[in-house]
């Protein structure tokens, strides 16, 4: 495991936690920019799959990123942002399971 793939993940757990142990809002915000900082990255490689080597999911994935990071959270407030981080961090675990899946030549 390299050090991208452990921030991928240090990330994912960070938003999929609990909610008794989410941040607070500056928290929440702060986690947002990382995720989408970091998930533009990876959507990017996975992006660079050519598309007759990418799976049904593999396009999903990439919709679905491209969607959630363009709509923000659905509804006000550090609950709707919480949301918005889980639902971006669970479109990254996927995108980064989709990478994986590559020969290593496309990582």
């Amino acid at each position: 495991m390299n050090h991208g793939e452990t921030h991928f993940e240090d990330l994912i757990g960070r938003a999929l936690a609990p909610y008794s142990e989410r941040p607070d809002a500056a928290g929440v915000a702060r986690l947002v920019d990382d995720l989408i900082t970091g998930g533009e990255a990876l959507h990017a490689r996975v992006a660079a799959v050519p598309r007759e080597r990418r799976t049904e999911l593999a396009g999903a994935a990439l919709a679905e990123w491209t969607y959630f990071v363009d709509a923000g959270p659905t509804g006000r407030g550090d609950h709707a942002n919480w949301n918005h981080a889980r639902t971006l961090a669970r479109i990254l675990r996927s995108l980064a399971s989709l990478l994986n899946e590559q020969p290593s030549t496309a990582r």
